[in-house]
């Protein structure tokens, strides 16, 4: 009965931990999707956008990270570096078509913590 019981819980375990695995392949596959749908931007453009959006991930999570800023300071330095990735942004894609990737990043966003719920 115990190997029974352990044999349950052992595979009840692995089905939570394979569960949670994909997450970001999945993320990004939205992502992908939503550009080129939503926003109609073509390949070249959406792997643009996500080598952009790879650049600045990691300055983003430094700041966040950072535990010398204050909150002010750290606000004022993710406003100079998000101000920067949308002028990149805008070169890159124009200022129209920027405009319409940020509508859909703020967009996805709001949506994130109500698919999260739902998951859990």
């Amino acid at each position: 009965m115990k190997k029974i019981i352990l044999s349950i819980c052992i595979i009840l375990a692995a089905v939570t931990f394979a569960s949670a695995q994909g997450g970001a392949a999945k993320r990004k596959a939205e992502i992908t999707q939503g550009l080129k749908e939503e926003v109609k931007l073509t390949d070249a453009q959406i792997a643009s956008v996500l080598a952009i959006e790879a650049e600045f991930k990691p300055k983003m999570s430094a700041i966040k990270a950072d535990q010398t800023l204050d909150e002010v300071g750290k606000k004022e330095k993710t406003k100079a570096v998000r101000l920067e990735k949308t002028k990149k942004m805008e070169a890159e894609l124009g200022n129209e078509t920027a405009k319409k990737v940020e509508d859909f990043y703020s967009k996805l966003k709001k949506k994130k913590p109500a698919d999260e719920k739902k998951e859990k």
